[in-house]
């Protein structure tokens, strides 16, 4: 009976141990400021997140680059997160699903 306690102990702290960075990530595309340029973007970026920097998506005079990678991210809605610029200019974060 003992051992099935430790056992249910520890892979709930190990599932709840897991940091989700999900709200981090949204956090810091939100706040990055208007008009930085795309490489203080890419300085910026967190170790938590990954961003496709090399095959962004161009939609008429606008670049969105995918966040393809999210530490911890178990977002059951399966959502994709874009960070646009315009001439080397951070706009907005976009997402979709």
């Amino acid at each position: 009976m003992k051992l099935n306690k430790l056992i249910v102990f520890l892979v709930f702290s190990l599932i709840f141990s897991c940091k989700n960075y999900y709200n981090d990530t949204i956090n810091w595309a939100d706040n990055l400021q208007e008009g930085i340029s795309l490489e203080s973007a890419k300085n910026r970026q967190p170790y938590y997140i990954e961003v496709d920097w090399e095959n962004p998506q161009t939609i008429e005079d606008q670049k969105w680059y995918l966040i393809i990678k999210i530490k911890g991210n178990n977002d059951p809605l399966r959502m994709s997160h874009y960070l646009v610029f315009s001439k080397d200019k951070y706009l907005y974060r976009e997402s979709k699903k």
